[in-house]
């Protein structure tokens, strides 16, 4: 039994298994993984073992993970349970179809029973037997670490994700222990290995360069070491191991063989399949560009920055293990809580269909001049001016080489170490080109304080909000959610009634829950009559949407909330307080934040609802629940929308357009447009080069025997392309015969063939060619011949492809791997060159 090649290919599955290191956080699934390698070893070992105990081992593998379909409560379940082990049994008995079923059957009970008892032990039979239940449980996590899918990574190493890792690393373990060993291919083997590979590359995870480095090296290291175990073991076949070394003790001349070349051969493999993989995946369209081994140089110039992710960015804050400093600051604001400090502000893209940064254009330098007022807000509307010093930690927050500063809305001077950062005009973001360093910089805000009277005030929209993009929200489920809207707001009157009745549902129905992680909802439908279950970024995008849907304009804020008081004025915030919040418009007052994401220790904790929120129009008395609020809406089958956790996906950095910037709307660069170019471009070149070679050889022939040269060349050229080139030691006259012998071309096309075979025999062997005038007209008969006779897909395929054209890009694929062959040459002659300058020094 080949247990050294049987070991080479667990350790290989193994290493290549950390590039996961770039997706997942943690080293819980690496462990799980490194396990389940284990475990297949050991089931790749039981298929290898005599019959008898091999049948022995499956069926009683089988059994043991057929324990839930056994006990199903239906009977053909039962019986196809049954089947299923009495065929595995009936292996030991049979050599053909059957003891391929019972290995596939090993392989998959062996790796079930470990992750049953990894996973969901408790629920299991003593603690290792399956049940319904363990694997329900074990359903339910693998439906958890399925939609931490849809996060940017590197996504939190929960257990579900573990579970996964662990599952897709004992199946990729099967497939190498399966090529590699029983069917004796480990080069094929590199391609289940491969996809491993794969899934950091294809995602827009930011890799570190020493980490990406190391796995990238523990990978090949793995596979080079599969490819020498399997070549090592094919050698001992041979008889006496043949090595590289030389001088073997057992040689009587004291010169081992020289396996050079062998060896040179080895490494030939190994660096093509080092080449294949770093170089296809950067050169396939459909994948992210990625620095294989870390970040840019340090050289001068400009910087192409893409535009942050704040829901990426956000939701990595909050789905951190622990909560790590983001900023600290001192306010001489009179309530604190109240100051949220905002970050991004999104709006609804119609044409994506997804929650996106904002137009930056046109924008305004922060200096010393006062920044821009708040639209919207008249001056009857009492406002509160409060001084904000911010420091913001390193360590933690939202960062990116496009750098937003945390500031309470609506900022009106902000003073910075540095020049550089620009104010947008309609939101007030004020944003910089900047590393991910610590900053401390001052801000002085002016906060409206509207009074529910004022906010009652049915003022129309002013058309730039109404026209802005604040009202738009086109979705399949528009209708739905409409109708949804209309219900939960049927009893208020005005628009700030109506926005106090959405904040309600949420906050006062006691219908909604908050959560981090779980089957979260993947439409709005869905979170607002079935799940009810999200977070921050699902309340907000609800109120946001059903606002919009009841005729009140809305956008999306991402920061942070006001953190906790840490004592002597200085307030701590962490990642833990990032957060996202709706900010509707009234007319007169501007835009306001509303606070629909439940608060408390069980909950966002420091999410506080605004006063003006908490009195109802007209009064300062709190809000009460309007009469007849709506407790529970009918479930409606959702499809994607705005709430799609896809909306959070793009991570920074990736290329994708969602991000701001008005990428949305413009579709980015045209890459279909430019694949298309290059295809044409493609197809025309071939056809291309053919034209220009036959005017260049013609332009090129000085005499008479150039000409006859040329007329040659033209002619093979020709039949190639019509498909009936010959062999290349094909003399003129044996090609004049066989152009004769067939009748390929007829007449007057045949007799021009003829002097132009004849004319390049002279050329090469008389001592003066004969008469050459005639022979470019004859090339063009014999051309016209050849299409004539062809059908019309050989004609065009002649025009567009010819061959001839085409054999020198395939020559050059075919001696492309040589080129290890030259380089293990040079590097023979160079060990050479220099053993025998250092033999001759010796002897000097």
């Amino acid at each position: 039994m080949n247990y050294r090649l049987t070991m080479t290919a667990a350790v290989a599955v193994i290493l290549a298994s950390f590039s996961l290191i770039t997706v997942i956080q943690g080293g819980g699934w690496l462990f799980a993984g490194a396990g389940a390698v284990i475990v297949v070893v050991a089931a790749g070992v039981a298929t290898r073992l005599p019959t008898i105990p091999a049948a022995a081992v499956a069926t009683a593998l089988v059994l043991i993970a057929e324990i839930p379909l056994l006990a199903w409560p239906s009977w053909p379940a039962r019986i196809a349970g049954v089947a299923l082990v009495a065929l595995v049994a009936a292996s030991a008995v049979t050599r053909r179809i059957l003891p391929a079923l019972a290995d596939i059957g090993t392989y998959l009970a062996a790796l079930l029973i470990y992750l049953n008892l990894l996973f969901a032990s408790a629920q299991s039979l003593a603690g290792v037997i399956p049940t319904a239940a363990s694997l329900r449980h074990l359903a339910r996590l693998a439906s958890a670490g399925y939609y931490e899918h849809n996060y940017a990574p590197p996504v939190p190493g929960s257990r579900g994700l573990e579970l996964i890792a662990a599952a897709g690393i004992g199946a990729v373990a099967i497939l190498t222990d399966v090529l590699a060993v029983r069917l004796r291919s480990p080069a094929v083997a590199g391609l289940p290995l491969l996809v491993l590979f794969a899934v950091p590359v294809a995602t827009a995870a930011r890799h570190s360069g020493v980490g990406l480095t190391i796995s990238f090296c523990l990978g090949i290291t793995g596979y080079l070491a599969l490819l020498a175990a399997d070549g090592r073991e094919r050698l001992r076949l041979w008889g006496r191991l043949v090595t590289v070394w030389q001088d073997a003790p057992d040689d009587e001349h004291g010169h081992g063989p020289d396996t050079r070349a062998l060896a040179a051969s080895g490494r030939r493999i190994g660096l093509a399949a080092v080449a294949v993989a770093v170089v296809v995946p950067l050169a396939l369209p459909g994948l992210q560009r990625h620095g294989l081994f870390g970040g840019g140089g340090g050289g001068q110039g400009t910087t192409l920055v893409s535009p942050p992710a704040p829901l990426v960015q956000m939701s990595h804050q909050l789905l951190a293990h622990t909560a790590e400093p983001a900023l600290s600051y001192h306010t001489n604001a009179a309530d604190p809580p109240q100051q949220y400090l905002q970050v991004y502000v999104l709006n609804y893209d119609d044409a994506s269909g997804k929650w996106t940064l904002t137009d930056h254009s046109p924008s305004t330098a922060v200096g010393v001049q006062p920044l821009r007022a708040a639209p919207g807000q008249s001056t009857a509307i009492a406002t509160t001016t409060d001084t904000t010093k911010i420091t913001i930690d390193k360590a933690g927050g939202y960062s990116g080489g496009m750098s937003y500063l945390p500031l309470p809305y609506a900022p009106q001077y902000v003073t910075l170490p540095s020049n550089g950062w620009q104010e947008t005009k309609s939101t007030l973001m004020v944003y910089g080109y900047h590393p991910d360093t610590g900053l401390s910089y001052s801000v002085t805000s002016k906060t409206a304080v509207p009074t529910p009277a004022q906010l009652s005030s049915p003022a129309p929209i002013p058309a730039d909000i109404k026209h802005g993009g604040y009202l738009s929200y086109t979705s399949p489920d528009r209708a739905t959610l409409a109708g949804i809207a209309r219900q939960i707001t049927r009893r208020a009157r005005g628009r700030y009634a109506q926005a106090l009745a959405l904040e309600d549902y949420f906050t006062e129905s006691g219908l909604f829950t908050y959560a981090l992680r779980g089957n979260l909802p993947t439409s709005l439908v869905q979170f607002l009559t079935t799940d009810r279950i999200g977070y921050c970024q699902q309340f907000a995008f609800a109120m946001a949407v059903l606002a919009r849907l009841t005729g009140i304009p809305s956008r999306v804020a991402v920061g942070y909330t006001a953190g906790t008081r840490a004592g002597h004025g200085l307030w701590k915030v962490t990642t833990a307080d990032a957060h996202a919040w709706p900010e509707l418009y009234f007319a007169g007052t501007g835009w306001i934040r509303f606070e629909p994401t439940p608060g408390g220790p069980a909950a966002q904790g420091t999410a506080t609802r605004p006063v003006y929120s908490t009195a109802t129009p007209g009064s300062t008395t709190p809000q009460q629940s309007p009469p007849g609020l709506p407790t529970v809406l009918p479930p409606v089958a959702g499809g994607q929308n705005a709430l799609a956790p896809k909306n959070r996906k793009p991570e920074a950095g990736a290329g994708t357009p969602a991000a701001g910037h008005g990428a949305a709307r413009t579709g980015g660069f045209p890459v279909g447009l430019l694949l298309l170019a290059i295809l044409a471009a493609l197809l025309v070149a071939p056809g291309l080069a053919r034209v220009v070679t036959r005017r260049r050889r013609w332009l090129t022939a000085a005499d008479a025997a150039a000409r006859a040269h040329a007329a040659w060349r033209e002619l093979t050229s020709d039949l190639v392309d019509h498909g009936l080139g010959g062999a290349a030691s094909e003399s003129p006259r044996a090609l004049a015969a066989r152009l004769a012998g067939t009748g390929t071309l007829g007449g007057a096309a045949e007799q021009a063939a003829g002097r132009i075979a004849a004319a390049e025999e002279r050329a090469r062997y008389a001592r003066t060619p004969g008469p050459a005038d005639s022979l470019k007209s004859d090339g063009q008969l014999v051309r016209r011949a050849l299409a004539r006779n062809a059908s019309l897909a050989e004609r065009w395929r002649a025009r567009l492809l010819p061959a001839s054209a085409l054999a020198p890009v395939i020559a050059a694929a075919r001696q492309a791997p040589d080129v290890f062959g030259w380089l293990d040459l040079a590097g023979l002659r160079i060990r050479r060159a220099v053993g025998g300058a250092v033999r001759a020094r010796r002897a000097d």
